[in-house]
């Protein structure tokens, strides 16, 4: 994986063909974009759970969970682009990738140029929306006794604590951080259980699953005693989970 660098737009780009991964990542690269490469849902989940970016790349034909499914998951943070780049070209498939939320919806073959051209006018757009978003309030409503409280459950990025809407925090672990990143990210979805043990696990083979159970089990216990409450946080008998909050 590339090293992201603050003073370039980060790009992290999912396609399982290799030759072609690698094409889109040296191209897009000398092009004076930081990208990063993976071949499916679970080493950008894992990406994701560590780093922050601010365009995802997806192809829509992936082994495992597919570009469809990924962009459901993606599409609870706003302030991440999303951008499908797919050999399926059928108005159904755009209209359904469009529906999902993403940003652009390209169709391969094409020139990496015009890739990186719809990335960086797709980054500005995210950029002015969110600059527009964080103008600040007249200064007679800024001053108030207390700051405001948050309205939900919350992990900010780079961030080690899980606060409850009150304004309560605990201190996570790089493990509990992980899952959280990748359900709130999810935030009213269903994430299966074998995405979130892909997160984890760098052989699936190896991986003992009762250990994903163990962490949750641990988070809820710890959010209680640290006086958060219950997490929102539901099992679905059979699928995975969701966070509710």
């Amino acid at each position: 994986m590339n090293q992201i660098t603050p003073d370039k737009l980060r790009i992290f780009l999912v396609e399982d063909t290799v030759d072609l991964c690698e094409e889109m990542v040296f191209g897009l690269t000398a092009l004076g974009l930081n990208v990063s490469g993976f071949s499916d849902a679970a080493g950008l989940y894992r990406a994701l759970a560590v780093s922050r970016c601010d365009i995802v790349v997806i192809d829509v034909g992936l082994p495992g969970e597919d570009g469809f499914s990924i962009a459901r998951h993606l599409r609870h943070n706003p302030a991440l682009g999303i951008v499908f780049l797919t050999a399926r070209a059928t108005l159904d498939d755009r209209l359904q990738g469009l529906g999902l939320g993403a940003d652009a919806y390209l169709v391969k073959p094409i020139d990496v140029r015009e890739l990186a051209a719809t990335l960086q006018a797709l980054d500005r757009r995210l950029r002015t929306k969110n600059d527009a978003q964080q103008i600040s309030l007249p200064v007679a409503t800024q001053v108030t006794a207390t700051p405001p409280m948050p309205v939900r459950w919350t992990l900010s990025p780079g961030d080690w604590a899980l606060r409850n809407p009150q304004g309560s925090e605990l201190t996570v672990s790089e493990t509990e951080r992980r899952f959280l990143k990748i359900m709130v990210a999810a935030s009213g979805q269903v994430v299966e259980r074998e995405t979130l043990i892909a997160a984890f696990a760098q052989d699936l083979d190896d991986y003992d699953p009762h250990r994903l159970d163990a962490v949750i089990s641990r988070l809820r216990k710890r959010t209680e005693q640290a006086g958060l409450g219950n997490l929102p946080l539901q099992s679905i008998r059979g699928m995975g989970y969701v966070f509710s909050a």
